[in-house]
Formats: structure tokens, C-alpha cells, sequence
């Protein structure tokens, strides 16, 4: 295909995908759609769409940074999916569905509402101090540890010394926590995050922080994945650009392991 016209497709996607997920928001609260604004940016626009309010400059600047986190991320499986996808030769709308269907996966693009369910789970009490909000997530770490459940949110299959995306997407939760007062958001944040390093010694991820960043700022927890999807179609199209330019079919080997041949 043409590049001039994958990346017309491209800049198309990136473009409907706000309010794509700005009106599902408002069609599951009974709300009228909100049309986009010219006099808007990305991110003004997007939350201008999902709200119907003009947000100050400190919640669009922490979503505009999680926007940007979000939107590439190397050979991850939605992407790599995208780029098989586009190395049958398929069309570019068919790699992007494909992707998306892999990021839907819990244990890829779901983590970061898996985040907020881990803190709905323990509780959240607007009225509850930071250091009584973290004594309680300590405690339910502790005790998940010990079921052996899974906690979404920590490690990383790239890094293991800690996610280089995590300080900028921490610093911004931080200066929505500070914005809405809601301290006791960050009490639960440090409760799990210092359980899980003492116990297992692993750090957070982007999606740790990202989370509670996104239901400060009112967004559903269902639509925490969706969000991930609008700034990832940036990375995924590029790839599948790239794709495009040099292909050869992606065909792995796989190494057989399981019972000699047997003659019949």
C-alpha cells in the first residue's frame, strides 16, 4: 500500500479515537453526546468530549504525559501482532483490530484496571488519613502475597530494575492526588507498592500509577483500557508502516518437545 495513504489511515485513527472513547463513557452514563472543539488540543479536546467541561492545565498536562507514556512500547504483543498481521500482507485496519484484540488481554492491556479493582477491593474512603489508608493496603498486600494471588500493577517481563516510564507517570498522579486532595489515594498507592518490595522486591509498572491517575480524573474504570488503545494506535501504526516498507512474513520456528516418532 501507498504510505502517504497508511499514514492518511493512521492520522485518521488517532484522530476518531477520542471520541470514540469519549462518547462510549457517555452512552453508558445515559449522557449527550459532546462534540469536539477546534480551539482545543488532543488532550483538552479528549477530556472536553468525555466531560463536557474544560479541565485546568494540571489534570490535562497528567494526561497528556500518560497519553504519551502509553503510545509506544517496542515489540509488546499487541504490537508485534499488528506487525505479523501486516507481514501476510493484510491491510492496515485489519493489523489494528488484530492488536487490539491482544491488548485486551488481562495480562497486557487490562493491568491497569486490574489496578483500580485491587484498590475498590481494599477500600476507598475519602475521608480515611494516607498513613491509615496505607496500613490497610500493606495488609492486603501481605495477605495476597500469601494466597499467592496474582496482583496486577508490579514487574515487568523488560524491566526488571524498574519501569524507566513509572517517574513521570508517579509525578503526575502525584499532582492529581495534590489537585483533588484525595491523600488517601497515595496511602493506598505506597501501602501495596512497599508490601510488594519487601516481600518480592519488585517495582511498580506504568499501569501501577496510571490507574488511579485516570479515576481522579473521573474517567470509568472500563474505559481505563480503551484510553491505552487511543495513544497506542500511535505506536502500532508506525510499526505497521515499518512493517509495510521492508517486509517478509513473520513465520516462527517452534521446537518440538514430547514423545519420539513412533512407525505406524
Amino acid at each position: 500500500s501507498d504510505p502517504s495513504v497508511e499514514l492518511r489511515k493512521s492520522k485518521e485513527l488517532f484522530a476518531a479515537f477520542p471520541a470514540v472513547v469519549a462518547y462510549d463513557q457517555r452512552r453508558r452514563r445515559g449522557l449527550d453526546v459532546v462534540e469536539p472543539r477546534d480551539d482545543l488540543d488532543y488532550s483538552q479536546n479528549f477530556l472536553w468530549m468525555t466531560f463536557g467541561e474544560e479541565y485546568p492545565a494540571e489534570v490535562v498536562d497528567a494526561f497528556r504525559v500518560s497519553m504519551v507514556l502509553y503510545a509506544e512500547h517496542s515489540f509488546n504483543a499487541s504490537t508485534f501482532t499488528a506487525r505479523v498481521i501486516t507481514s501476510t500482507e493484510s491491510d492496515l485496519h485489519s493489523a489494528v483490530t488484530g492488536a487490539i484484540g491482544a491488548l485486551k488481554g488481562s495480562l497486557h492491556g487490562g493491568a491497569n484496571e486490574a489496578v483500580m479493582h485491587t484498590f475498590n477491593e481494599i477500600g476507598i474512603d475519602k475521608n480515611e488519613s494516607r498513613e491509615d489508608a496505607a496500613a490497610r493496603a500493606k495488609a492486603w498486600m501481605e495477605a495476597a502475597l500469601a494466597e499467592k494471588r496474582k496482583v496486577m500493577g508490579f514487574g515487568h517481563r523488560v524491566y526488571k530494575s524498574g519501569d524507566s516510564r513509572v517517574p513521570s507517570m508517579k509525578e503526575a498522579l502525584d499532582k492529581m492526588i495534590e489537585y483533588y486532595g484525595r491523600h488517601e489515594m497515595l496511602g493506598l498507592y505506597d501501602g501495596l507498592e512497599k508490601a510488594m518490595a519487601e516481600a518480592k522486591d519488585i517495582l511498580p509498572n506504568l499501569d501501577y500509577p496510571a490507574g488511579p491517575t485516570y479515576h481522579l480524573m473521573g474517567f470509568d474504570t472500563d474505559m481505563f483500557t480503551p484510553l491505552f488503545i487511543a495513544s497506542r494506535i500511535t505506536g502500532w501504526t508506525a510499526h505497521i508502516i515499518e512493517q509495510r516498507a521492508d517486509n517478509a512474513l513473520i513465520r516462527p520456528l517452534s521446537l518440538y518437545h514430547g514423545p519420539d516418532q513412533r512407525e505406524v
